[in-house]
């Protein structure tokens, strides 16, 4: 045996000595669960193990999807608060931005998430992460409608088609916002899930574009420039579009046709349950506009990405807000009138 497979069965043997570290995860005095880049309080141990386990692999899986490469251990634990509900879901994770290493980031985090415990492990957690890494790609708050929704996209099936569903019904409703506006967007406006639901649609549009994430990173950071202002530079430069206001237009022509998933007949009559294969059912009401699949009830916030160096941010579930004058214009309608639902 060689000098060098010596000194190689040595080091394992001595590694196996230890107990196990912060880095495979383990609870502290006072009873948190503690990775490598995660503290955890949950309800019990064996939750906030799983939540702990979980995050750190959202936070890898999340960071390859977007970066195309893990992201360096954080410099201090983010706390990561679990509450289990079985009403509401949601979460928030707040930023502090500043100067680290002579250029702009995030200097710390923390987390809270609520709701029934399926759908935080499935939804509202890899939610929460994708703000974490976002913010450590760009070290700055970023823009409300990129932040919200790219981190839709890491939600499951379900939830984002209801996200597009969401979309067409606000467009159609007349509550949407012209996307110049939108973009330039630094605080959530009064009716918040118009950045969620639109967010998540034009994000998942750009996406599907030649150049996926690594483009629409591209996008957005040339779009911040000039304090969030550059943006008809960024859609000429980088997607090679003429203007935002053809963007916009490329995008809502990409509505008029019916979801992902088609809505199947129920009993009821008035009742739709949608499917997609592979995918689970999501209940559908079929109002308004003659066919037009919309939501009964509305689609949960989550995340928090400010804009200021410090600010916390809890966000109740939305309800429509009225139309004030200062809104912008309503959009267009994105589904014909005569589309009915596949039987």
């Amino acid at each position: 045996m060689t000098l060098r497979r010596l000194f190689a069965l040595a080091s394992a043997l001595l590694l196996a000595s230890f107990p196990a570290t912060a880095a495979e995860g383990e609870f502290d005095r006072s009873g948190a669960y503690v990775t490598t880049n995660f503290r955890v309080t949950a309800p019990s141990k064996d939750l906030a193990e799983k939540f702990g386990d979980m995050a750190e692999h959202y936070r890898r899986e999340k960071a390859m999807e977007w970066l195309g490469e893990t992201m360096p251990n954080w410099n201090q634990r983010c706390p990561l608060k679990v509450e289990i509900r079985m009403k509401d879901a949601g979460g928030a994770t707040t930023f502090t931005f500043g100067s680290a290493g002579g250029r702009g980031g995030v200097l710390s985090q923390s987390m809270h998430i609520f709701g029934e415990q399926k759908q935080l492990l499935e939804s509202v957690l890899p939610h929460e992460v994708t703000h974490t890494v976002l913010a450590y790609h760009f070290g700055q708050a970023v823009p409300r409608w990129a932040d919200e929704g790219g981190s839709v996209l890491s939600e499951n099936e379900n939830e984002c088609f209801e996200h597009d569903i969401r979309c067409r019904q606000i467009l159609n409703g007349g509550r949407g916002i012209k996307l110049r506006v939108l973009l330039t967007l630094k605080e959530y406006p009064r009716d918040m899930i118009v950045v969620y639901a639109q967010g998540y649609s034009i994000c998942d549009y750009l996406i599907n574009q030649h150049g996926g994430r690594t483009k629409f990173l591209k996008f957005v950071r040339t779009g911040m420039k000039n304090d969030n202002r550059n943006w008809e530079a960024a859609v000429r430069d980088v997607y090679g579009f003429e203007s935002v206001d053809e963007l916009e237009e490329k995008w809502i022509d990409s509505l008029r046709t019916p979801p992902q998933r088609v809505a199947k007949g129920k009993a009821s009559g008035t009742t739709a349950l949608a499917s997609r294969a592979g995918g689970g059912d999501v209940d559908v009401r079929m109002s308004g506009l003659s066919g037009v699949p919309k939501l009964e009830a509305p689609i949960v916030h989550r995340g928090a990405a400010p804009d200021r160096e410090v600010r916390e941010e809890r966000r109740p579930l939305a309800k429509p807000a009225s139309r004030v004058d200062d809104r912008p214009p309503p959009i267009a309608l994105l589904l014909p009138p005569e589309y009915t639902p596949k039987r």
